[in-house]
Parts: structure tokens; sequence; C-alpha cells
């Protein structure tokens, strides 16, 4: 815990489901750490941040963006796009050995904007592989990380030193798995197992209430559906941040998943029973070894 108590003042700009679990992390492990949120309101309270006050994750909330001089460590916990434009505001007041990280789950775009605002010396991205279909700060909590994997993605510029806080806060305060990956990977991965799925899923359902004019889809709506589109109760805001950070990758895989469905669709146009077997069958031996331990509670 040596490195972990050299930095002792943490803040926070967003406070939703990730940003607050992470900072109930810093609560539950370093009792002790200061833990700031930016309110971005100047006239008005901010009803998440101050409901982390009361509960007493946080130490204390600041409208004033200077205040960021104090802090050692700073995460970025809005939208993708909102989190891009904080670093401008940001800069002029960043201390020259803090971190600058977030948990957005597109890193090309920041990691581009992070390049031209010359802050490349302290950024290490952050993605905390971990979520559920609720969002706000009301639904946070610390083990909600434990176990998920947590990509970083540091430029070639920070310290070691830093990066290696970074390691040891994820493994040792959220108690995730730590993954260091390149941008370009993580951006590609990420549109096919996180921002494309949760676009199928939205399709299926408006395909469905598209169809449903005397309710009896939503009657007869059960298990399946609900398990392949619960993805689909997240925030429209910020899977619409999502879409436009990471368009190309998640387009590049949308091209290739249409290919699939024109192929299962023809198969079954032409009652190929040998085409349509092989794409269950293939689709059910790659999931398998994805998640084997969900084998072992088969009935």
């Amino acid at each position: 815990m040596d490195l972990l108590d050299s930095k002792k003042h943490f803040g926070f700009i967003g406070l939703g489901l990730i940003g607050g679990s992470v900072a109930r992390c810093i609560r539950q492990e370093l009792p002790k750490a200061r833990i700031s949120a930016y309110n971005y309101y100047e006239t008005k309270k901010h009803p998440r941040l101050e409901m982390a006050l009361s509960d007493g994750v946080l130490t204390d909330i600041t409208t004033d963006i200077t205040a960021v001089r104090d802090w050692d460590v700073i995460f970025l916990c809005t939208p993708v796009r909102t989190n891009v434009a904080y670093l401008k505001k940001l800069k002029p007041y960043l201390r020259q050995d803090c971190i600058l990280t977030d948990v957005g789950s597109v890193k090309g775009e920041i990691y581009d904007a992070v390049h031209r605002e010359g802050l490349d010396h302290c950024f290490i991205g952050g993605h905390p592989m971990a979520g559920t279909e609720h969002i706000g700060y009301e639904y946070s909590f610390a083990s909600l990380l434990k176990d998920c994997y947590y990509i970083l993605t540091p430029t070639d510029q920070v310290p070691e030193e830093s990066i290696r806080w970074m390691q040891e806060f994820v493994q040792n305060v959220t108690r995730s798995r730590c993954v260091t990956i390149d941008v370009t990977e993580h951006d590609e991965a990420t549109a096919g197992i996180s921002h494309a799925p949760h676009i199928i899923s939205a399709a299926l359902v408006n395909a469905v209430r598209a169809r449903d004019d005397k309710g009896m889809y939503q009657l007869l709506a059960a298990g399946g559906f609900r398990d392949i589109t619960r993805i689909s109760s997240s925030s429209p805001e910020m899977w619409t941040s999502i879409c436009l950070a990471n368009k190309d990758a998640i387009l590049d895989f949308l091209h290739e998943y249409r290919g699939l469905l024109d192929t299962m669709e023809h198969a079954v146009e032409e009652g190929n029973e040998t085409e349509i077997n092989h794409f269950f069958a293939t689709a059910k031996e790659y999931r398998d070894k994805l998640f084997p331990s969900e084998l072992s509670t088969e009935k």
C-alpha cells in the first residue's frame, strides 16, 4: 500500500454508476482519503452529489473548477464526449504530477484530444468492464467492480511510477483484474462485445415495438427476450455519445454482423438445415468457451 499512499486527494467529475462505484471503493479501502467532486451547477445543488456527500462517500463538493489543482488523481466519469470537452477546461489547473484518468468505454477520441492538449504526461485511460442496466450514483456499489476486467490504456509519455500506481489501485482498491492494452485494440474489442450489442438489443426492441399494435408481444415477452434486451434500459444519452465516439469500429463490426444475418436469412429461406445447424452450433461452441462457469449450473 506504500505506493497507493502517495496519492491522498481524489477528485471526480461526474459521479454516476461507475464513478460512484469507484468512489465507494476508495472510501472503503482508503478510508482516510479526501474525495472531492465537481458540481457544474453554479447556483444550485447537484442531487446525486449531495447524496454521495450524505452517504459519507464524498468529503466535499466544489463548484470551482480551479479546485482540481489540489487533486492528486482525477476521474472523468461523464459521457465519453463530455469527458473530452473537459480536457481543455482542466488543462490550466492540473498539477504536473497528477494522474488524469477516465472510465469511458471509448479511448481513441479522448486519446487524440489528450495529445492535442499536451496532456500525454498525465493521462492513463481507464475502462472498468462492469455495469448494470441502471444509471446514476444511487445504483452504485463497491462490489460492482470486484473481479471485473479494468482496462488501462496509458499514453507512452506517462511515468512508469504513475502506471504502477494505477495498476495497484485497480488491483487493491477496486479489486478488479487489471489489463493494459493498446487504444485501437481496446476500441475494436469493445465495439464487438459492448457497443454493437447495445445497438442490436435496441434494434430488436424497436422491431418488436413496431409490430406490437395489439399489445400481444408485450404480454408474451418473457425470459429469452428479457435477457437479450436487458441492456436496452441503459442511458440513451450515454450510448449516443459512445456510438459517435467509436463510430469506425462500430460500423466495421456491424457490417460483418449484417453479413452473418444475411447468411442466416438465406439459409432459412432455402430451408438449408445443415447451414442453420452450423450457425447455432458454432455460436454455442464459442459462447460455452467464454462462460464455462454457466455450464455447471445448467439443469
